[in-house]
Parts: C-alpha cells; sequence; structure tokens
C-alpha cells in the first residue's frame, strides 16, 4: 500500500504546484528526452 499512498502524494503535490500549468508540463517532459537526444 506504500506505492499507491506515495503515488497519490505526488499526484496532489504536482497538482497544486502546477494547477493550470500541468499539461504544458506534462507535454514539455515527454517531449525533453527525444529532444536533447536529437541535438
Amino acid at each position: 500500500y506504500i506505492q499507491n499512498y506515495l503515488d497519490e502524494f505526488c499526484y496532489r503535490l504536482n497538482r497544486r504546484y502546477f494547477g493550470e500549468k500541468l499539461f504544458d508540463r506534462l507535454v514539455i517532459a515527454s517531449v525533453q528526452p527525444y529532444w536533447q537526444s536529437s541535438v
């Protein structure tokens, strides 16, 4: 159960800090590894 608790904590913490910018952050986090490897 500890992993589920930690996952929920991280999810709520990220939603509190990013709020409406959460989708933008998700896009950046998903694209960044591909962008860095191609440079």
